[in-house]
């Protein structure tokens, strides 16, 4: 690792406990690997066995190894190694959204240190003679796994590069032709909740696992000069110097399988250059039996009895070189079967990944963002706004594979309807309500054009307004085009339309099972995404005083039967400046949200019993005449399963309403002023009614077969009354009927005991 990265964390690990810094977490990452699949272990052990062999071959080449070992290095080193890299960006148009030529520079710091280019003149005296040069080159691909001209990078828009690591891991291209690098927003593998930068596969756990072979690196670092450089060194089976240790740098002396680096605690963000702890009076003595025959020989090499701690492999702040040993290990490595990194090497690979041929010119990919309010990753992005001429969506240029010389933005119906703007954000005001197609064109360097068009925003029609009373039914009859539903990540969880309601054959419906099966499971876990609908404007002015609440009735179920992992969440927020900002209001966990309990397959509602009401009091700074509301589903994972399958299921809302009914009532009769709550009820259930002039009213229940179980009359006052069916009288679990008669009206409404 460089200085400068690791003073960075050095400063982090000063804020407490709360962020521990783990430079690199390949040893954590490597020992998982092994705990789920001895195997892994079995072959790193081969593996250096194979290595020591290799090593040993070439002491006993020679009758005295410190007087030639400098020119069998050389032999074996001269040959320039070039590899494929194929560079992989996860992004949520965040600050991880890294440039082309952060990557082309990435690339260039990678060959200035594996090619020895790079400053050793602070080399200490004792290592200069052990300074080792790799003579690797790292191209970008130029041809990708379909035969198309590439730059070698890619770009994938999704909720996990916040630490999705393992799941974010999205686009490989074949490890045995590519090493590949993927960039997220920050790693979050750490077991102490710390600060990491990267973490790569060795190849004994890439022969294991090939779908995650390669190197993972959080954005902030892909250009320090140090991070990448480092990992590297462990896809080609390089280790921490101290590794044999077991234990983080600093604890205990350990090894790394090295000769020439000697034995270390390891070094965090200091650089005592003379360290000799672990190294004092270290030799290796090796004893072999010459090629042509004769006495078995004994050799004893005296390494420096001080530590390398500017070795690229420690975590010092003052590193910058590789041994001579190390590029032995490194190039035998990469001759070796195990990962099929050889496969690297061949001319098949060459040919296929076009590494040899000169760098693509290409068409750009058009491309554009809606950007966040605020913070960049937990603002709220701008979809969803009044079409009123006042309120600003954010728009960005995200175009990337060239150099852009102009692009060219349409918004229909906006103010600007075009923008040529190419870095900056664009601020544009619409005043036509609906969804908005917006179209971006770039124009590259003598490369020609490309054109992107999508359904970006909504504009909500800030003329229409909903009042107390009236209902969300999601049929084809009513306005359920004007509640947008946004699926942000274009992924399988996500709300839609169906055709199972509350009383009817339609509703609207939360895709929460997740439904992957191997080998999609490798990538793509729901955890962390978030999907909207939103409602319409409605006034509520009249409402400032006396009870207030957003209404609704729910199924759902959890696929999982340990709470701990039963995490999913409804979050309800609202707006009064119509979505330029949102607070929370309430929100549904556990049991509320998953009133079924558990249930391993899809899940779907069978009857009118599998609901549940929830009444939600609205605050009082949203009583206006222009409150909208949102309904976001997050999902969550079981971090203990391969794939971290997502823990919830599928989720239903339905009969969507405001009500000026005390808190639990659902007003089950459009526009009227009766209602039975709560419907469903595992215990008493009440008759409400409101602003009636009858004196009296009287309630018959009669069960499914017409059989009378209850009746009652009661005076009437002016206002609200409310009315008890006892819960003995509804014990048994099924449908009744409710008869209400007031004056020269009758009512009926179902009621359900569950």
């Amino acid at each position: 690792m460089i200085k400068k990265a690791i003073l960075l964390l050095s400063a982090l690990a000063g804020l407490g406990s709360a962020a521990i810094a783990q430079p690199c977490l390949t040893d954590q990452v490597h020992a998982k690997l092994i705990k789920e699949n001895p195997q892994v272990k079995a072959t790193e052990d081969a593996l250096n066995a194979y290595l020591r062999g290799a090593f040993m071959k070439l002491v006993s080449s020679s009758p005295d190894y410190d007087k030639y070992f400098d020119s069998m290095y050389t032999e074996q080193t001269k040959e320039t190694l070039y590899i494929p890299l194929a560079v992989h960006i996860v992004h949520d148009y965040g600050t991880e959204y890294v440039s082309d030529d952060e990557v082309f520079q990435m690339v260039k710091d990678l060959n200035n240190v594996w090619q020895q280019k790079n400053d050793l003149s602070s080399v200490i005296d004792i290592y200069k003679p052990y300074i080792g040069k790799m003579n690797f080159e790292f191209r970008l691909a130029r041809k990708d796994p379909n035969g198309n001209p590439t730059t070698g990078i890619t770009r994938h828009f999704s909720y996990l590069t916040r630490g999705g690591d393992e799941q974010a891991k999205f686009d490989l291209w074949a490890p045995d032709k590519y090493v590949n690098i993927w960039v997220e927003g920050v790693i979050g593998s750490n077991p102490d909740n710390g600060i990491t930068l990267a973490y790569a596969f060795k190849p004994s756990g890439g022969a294991s696992n090939p779908q995650g072979d390669g190197i993972i690196v959080a954005a902030p670092y892909i250009t320090d000069g140090g991070t990448i450089p480092h990992e590297m060194g462990h896809v080609m089976n390089l280790d921490h110097p101290w590794n044999s240790s077991g234990v983080g740098p600093g604890e205990a002396c350990g090894n790394d399988e090295v000769d020439d680096t000697p034995p270390t605690k390891g070094h965090f963000s200091t650089c005592p250059l003379y360290d000799t702890v672990c190294a004092k009076g270290y030799s290796q003595t090796y004893t072999f039996a010459p090629p042509g025959g004769g006495a078995t020989q004994t050799v004893i090499v005296n390494y420096p009895d001080t530590t390398n701690v500017q070795n690229l492999m420690d975590y010092s702040n003052c590193t910058n070189m590789f041994t001579m040993q190390q590029v032995l290990r490194v190039r035998n490595a990469v001759h070796s079967t195990v990962a099929n990194r050889v496969n690297l090497l061949s001319d098949l690979t060459k040919t296929v990944t076009g590494i040899m041929e000169p760098q693509n010119d290409l068409t750009p990919v058009a491309d554009f963002s809606v950007e966040r309010k605020g913070s960049q990753t937990t603002g709220d992005r701008t979809v969803y706004m009044c079409a009123d001429n006042a309120k600003e969506f954010i728009f960005k240029n995200r175009s990337w594979r060239d150099t852009i010389t102009s692009i060219n933005f349409e918004f229909p119906g906006g103010n600007p309807s075009t923008s040529t703007q190419k870095t900056n954000n664009v601020l544009v005001k619409f005043g036509t309500p609906g969804w908005i197609n917006v179209k971006l064109t770039a124009n590259g360097n003598n490369t020609g054009s490309s054109t992107v068009e999508r359904q970006a925003i909504y504009a909500a029609d800030p003329g229409y307004k909903l009042t107390a009373g009236y209902f969300q039914e999601f049929d084809a009859n009513g306005d359920k085009d004007k509640w947008p539903i946004f699926n942000y990540y274009n992924n399988a969880t996500k709300w839609q339309t169906t055709e199972t309601g509350y009383y009817d054959n339609s509703g609207l419906m939360f895709t929460g099972y997740d439904s992957r099966i191997f080998p999609a499971t490798y990538t793509g876990n729901p955890g962390g995404d978030n999907d909207d609908f939103f409602t319409p404007l409605f006034d509520l002015s009249s409402m400032t005083s006396g009870d207030c609440n957003v209404n609704f009735m729910s199924a759902g179920a959890y696929r999982v039967t340990n709470p701990e992992l039963m995490n999913d969440a409804l979050l309800i927020g609202y707006s009064i400046d119509c979505g330029a900002t949102w607070k929370k209001m309430d929100s549904l966990k556990t049991n509320e949200l998953a009133n079924y309990g558990t249930y391993t397959s899809p899940f779907r509602p069978l009857w009118t019993g599998d609901w549940k009401l929830h009444s939600m009091n609205i605050p009082g700074d949203a009583r206006t005449s222009n409150v909208m509301f949102r309904f976001r589903y997050r999902s969550s994972v079981d971090p203990n399963t391969a794939g971290r399958i997502g823990t919830g299921n599928n989720f239903y809302i339905d009969r969507i309403n405001v009500s000026p009914y005390p808190l639990g009532v659902n007003t089950l009769l459009n526009g009227n002023d009766i209602t039975v709550y709560p419907n469903p009820t595992n215990g008493n259930a009440f008759v409400a009614i409101s602003n009636n002039q009858s004196k009296t009213a009287t309630v018959v229940v009669t069960d499914v077969t017409g059989k009378m179980v209850y009746k009652t009359q009661s005076a009437l006052g002016n206002g609200k009354n409310m009315i008890e069916i006892p819960a003995s009288v509804i014990s048994i679990k099924g449908i009744y009927m409710v008869q209400i008669v007031t004056g020269d009206q009758t009512r009926t409404e179902k009621l359900v005991s569950y």
